[in-house]
Order: structure tokens, then sequence, then C-alpha cells
């Protein structure tokens, strides 16, 4: 049976529900799911699914009882609408909150907790790195002050058992910790919100590097520029051709024996002006 839970797109949800009981019950129809929640359009749902529209607030209580989901899968569905048709990036940070909290652990509790703390925890591809530097077992007391600036231990634990759990480090026969080549399998609807939750600890991290580090470890710089549509663009490419490159020089580099946090900022500080 389709579960609410396993879910954080509600149309997917939708439409997953209609292809089930479809299968199972033949005379199943959007009209007979637009009579149960009171919807005059039969094609409404229909519509919402394929994402030509979005399911109203006002309509999502009478949806969710004609899907017959009891009061916490409601309040879950209630908030999934929510998230996803949230405007601001604070909004959707707020409902995502309010879905790990909902979640059972039986019911995607795994997806929306895991996957999305890797991201949203700047020190956890911190450690995934360390662990490759230095031989650690079981000393997560060394490991949380290797980290800059330093962590707790209870939040090292618990990095390293979030890493081994998605398969991205393992534990050795001989107690070690080595990195799984194994590549992040990620819900696509959560990701971006995780990456942006990731790229602002990151600029908090270079901003404290401006303080706590001294220039000949560190290289932060800034250029103000006025440029086209067609200058961002190729821009863009040279900040991904150099990113590809630095990824090479790095696969060369052995051994390595500290961890570096490589960010590039490309963004508008003024409003599109006219040319006239």
């Amino acid at each position: 049976m389709v579960s609410v839970y396993s879910y954080t797109d509600y149309r997917k949800f939708l439409g997953d529900y209609y292809t089930e009981h479809k299968s199972l019950h033949p005379h199943f129809s959007y009209q007979l799911l637009a009579d149960r929640a009171g919807l005059k359009s039969k094609t409404y749902l229909h519509k919402v699914i394929s994402g030509q529209k979005n399911l109203a607030k006002s309509s999502v209580l009478n949806v969710a009882k004609a899907l017959k989901l009891k009061y916490n899968e409601t309040e879950y569905f209630n908030n999934l609408v929510d998230f996803n048709n949230a405007k601001t990036f604070r909004e959707k940070e707020f409902y995502f909150k309010k879905l790990k909290e909902l979640a059972p652990e039986t019911d995607g509790k795994l997806i929306l907790h895991n996957q999305f703390e890797y991201f949203s925890k700047w020190y956890y591809v911190v450690i995934r790195e360390l662990i490759t530097l230095k031989k650690f077992s079981e000393d997560f007391k060394q490991l949380a002050k290797a980290v800059e600036p330093a962590i707790t231990t209870d939040q090292a634990k618990k990095a390293v058992q979030t890493l081994c759990e998605l398969g991205l480090i393992k534990k050795t026969p001989s107690g070690r910790y080595c990195q799984c080549d194994t590549a992040l399998t990620t819900n696509s609807d959560i990701t971006p919100l995780a990456v942006q939750l990731f790229q602002k600890e990151c600029l908090n991290l270079a901003s404290l590097s401006i303080e706590q580090h001294n220039r000949d470890i560190r290289d932060i710089s800034t250029l103000t520029v006025g440029i086209s549509a067609a200058g961002f663009d190729q821009i863009q490419q040279e900040i991904i051709w150099l990113r590809k490159r630095l990824v090479e020089i790095v696969k060369n580099d052995n051994p390595a024996d500290r961890v570096y946090q490589v960010n590039f900022q490309l963004f508008p500080v003024s409003k599109v002006q006219s040319t006239d």
C-alpha cells in the first residue's frame, strides 16, 4: 500500500495512490476521487498531479478525507503540500523540519533524515575526508578535535554513524574506517534544499576563516564587475572548468594532510539596468 510518509512530493504521492487504486479497482476514476473530495472539476486532481495546478490549501483536508488518510497522515500530507508549494527558502526549511518530525521511523525516515543531514551538516563532508587522512578507529573525541572549527564528540560519532548508514564509509575488519566508492543516492525533491543549507554553512565558514586563519593558509579574494547575461554564462563555464581541473589536482595530490573547503561565488549585487 502507498504510504504518504514515503513521499516528499505530494504530486508523486497522489499519482501513485491513483495508479495503485486504479489497478486494484478498474472502476476507480478521477471523477470518483473528485466526488469524494467534494471537488466540482473531475480534471482538477489530474492537473494537480501533472503539475499544471497546485493543490489549493482549501482543498487539502477534503482530499485527505477522500484518500481515507488517518489524522497523523493528514497532518503529514498537509505539511507536505505546504512544503512543495512554498515560495521561499525559509518556508521550505520550516515545513521540511515539520515533515521530519511527523514521519515515523519505519516510513521514509531514513531518506528524510540521513540524506538531508549529510548535506545540511558541513562537518559530515569534512569527516568523510578526514578518515582517509588519519587512521581513525573509535576515538571520536580525537576526530571531533581534528575538525576546524571543532565539533563535539557526540556530533563526530553521529556523523560516522550516518555516513555508514548511507554507505559512504565502512568499518574494516581491522576496526578502521575507509571511504566507499558508492555515490550517494538522493531524493531529488529534498536535495536542492539540503544543498542550499550546506552552501550557507560553507559561506559562514569562509567568514570565520578571515578572522581565524593567517593568509598563508587561506586564499579569499573578491571581485566586483559589471557584466551582461552572455558574460555571466562565459564566467560560469570558466568556473565549471576550473572546478573540474581542481578535482584532477586533488586526485594526484598524495598524501593529503589537511581538509580544505573550496567555494566559488558568482551572484548579483544589483538589479538589471537598462542600457538605453
